[in-house]
């Protein structure tokens, strides 16, 4: 990726369930999975299954053309979210760029947009514009949009009749990973309702089934006009979905696209996975899994542990040095992890994931917090 990312060291060639192997065969607990795209676990045997099934029919045919898959999913999505239209693309940036894009297009008489500080919805321009982060930011600010970031507690006072959208992760994942309370996210869609402000839920990484819920939103007071999927749709397969309330409206014809979005190869594994969410299993795990998992976290005797965050599946540990160096140590020990920010070690575990598996993760952690503390 032409350097983009920096480098890990680590060339992965295989994996099952919560566990990839490197080149030398070594294996590790992934608690990383493709900065939690890979939120069904590796090689999950359903999905697999969808996926071969698909391969042997049009993998691609173009927006313009009916595919059952498209309309099943569509229909099982509205049983979940009743009410709702839906854009299929290819992530969770182009997922945020149509959401910005509509809103724009629905209050067009409206010139301010918001967000939150330590927020990330993506490195396009439109979704740049949106994120906080000024080390991401720096060489494009001359191109980007006008958006207001304010801290969550100011938002609520900050939506007025020239608001047109309020941008939200109810738990900001790439910020550090801090859950929005239920108590703010109500008078944020309180202050949205009140001003008709659109109310945009990025659950790009929180959603899915990953923090306990389907819906993150619903964690968090929040009741979104507009609400963006991605990551985990599809077992990490590309794929981004924006689903939005009917009444507010739609795109004018020709006033969006995607040559990829909808096709049926990604969202026959979307389906596939869709239907193990419905079977209630992976998101009673998640709740659980993640409650334990927190436990643990909270129970390490670490001077360099300053605060523990999280829901379900989604949990940091804010420490008082960089996270990078602990994060390099619990690699060389077999554990993946990522970093949210300067100091926080981000856990982003797969559904697959076991007490087992936790224990694991929470010890190494402790063994690189010892090491680094020494």
């Amino acid at each position: 990726m032409s350097g983009l990312y920096g480098s890990r060291g680590l060339t992965i060639v295989s994996g099952s369930g919560a566990f990839v192997r490197d080149g030398a065969g070594k294996e590790y607990l992934d608690f990383y999975c493709g900065s939690g795209a890979a939120l069904f676990g590796h090689a999950h045997p359903r999905l697999r299954e969808a996926l071969a099934n698909a391969s042997g029919r049009p993998w691609t045919i173009g927006p313009g053309m009916g595919a059952e898959v498209r309309d099943r999913l569509k229909a099982r999505l509205n049983r979940l979210l009743p009410g709702r239209s839906l854009f299929y693309c290819n992530s969770g940036t182009e997922s945020i760029e149509a959401a910005l894009k509509l809103a724009v297009a629905l209050r067009p008489e409206r010139r301010k947009i918001l967000a939150l500080r330590r927020a990330f919805h993506g490195r396009t321009l439109g979704a740049l514009a949106l994120t906080f982060n000024p080390q991401y930011r720096r060489s494009w600010t001359h191109l980007l949009a006008p958006v207001l970031h304010v801290r969550p507690e100011e938002l609520p006072g900050a939506v007025d009749g020239d608001t047109a959208a309020v941008f939200v992760e109810p738990i900001q994942g790439e910020g550090g990973v801090h859950p929005l309370s239920a108590s703010l996210g109500a008078a944020i869609g309180a202050a949205c309702a009140r001003t008709g402000a659109l109310l945009v839920c990025d659950e790009v990484q929180c959603g899915w089934g990953r923090c306990g819920a389907f819906s993150a939103s619903s964690l968090a007071g929040l009741e979104p006009d507009i609400l963006c999927f991605a990551k985990g749709v599809a077992g990490g397969l590309p794929v981004g979905l924006t689903l939005w309330k009917k009444e507010l409206g739609d795109f004018a014809p020709g006033g969006h696209g995607s040559t990829y979005g909808g096709n049926p190869l990604v969202l026959a594994v979307a389906e596939a996975a869709l239907g193990l969410l419905e079977e209630g299993t992976p998101i009673a795990g998640a709740r659980s899994g993640g409650e334990y998992f927190r436990k643990l976290l909270k129970g390490i005797d670490s001077p360099l542990i300053a605060e523990v965050r999280g829901m379900g599946l989604l949990n940091g540990v804010e420490l008082t040095v960089k996270a990078a160096p602990v994060i390099r140590r619990m690699q060389r020990n077999g554990v993946l992890a990522l970093p949210a920010g300067p100091s926080v070690v981000r856990f982003l575990p797969p559904f697959p994931a076991v007490r087992e598996d936790f224990d694991r993760a929470a010890a190494v952690l402790a063994d690189a917090l010892k090491a680094e503390a020494a």
